[in-house]
């Protein structure tokens, strides 16, 4: 009869690695792991970049808003003034416009600067 062989219940040893293959090992992991995370949270559209850039964009915004929202308020204080006070509208009629009632004489006064002679 022949005799079977059995497996041996003994435990095979990992392969021995080398300090420096380990080390150069870990390094490329880290490489990876620093290459994904700036991939992720930098370079993307949803990115930490894009995010202060957004930021940015928004603070603008609300200045330009408080601007046009201050203009705004001027121009209606203007329109309510020009609708409601004569004297004000008549002002403007005549500075702006140069208009004259009827029967005034309009005078324009022209200065002329004096030219420096040069020698």
């Amino acid at each position: 009869m022949a005799r079977k062989r059995s497996r041996s219940k003994r435990s095979r040893k990992a392969p021995v690695i080398s300090p420096t293959l380990r080390s150069r090992l870990s390094w490329v992991g880290a490489g990876v792991i620093l290459f994904i995370l700036l991939r992720v949270f930098v370079l993307q559209d949803e990115g930490v970049y894009q995010l202060f850039k957004l930021r940015g964009e928004i603070k603008e915004l609300e200045r330009r808003i408080a601007t046009l929202e201050n203009q705004n308020k001027e121009l209606e204080q203007e329109r309510d003034r020009l609708l409601n006070d004569p004297e004000y509208l008549e002002r403007i009629a005549r500075e702006r416009f140069r208009m004259a009632k009827p029967g005034e004489k309009v005078f324009h006064v022209v200065i002329e600067e004096k030219r420096r002679e040069t020698p």
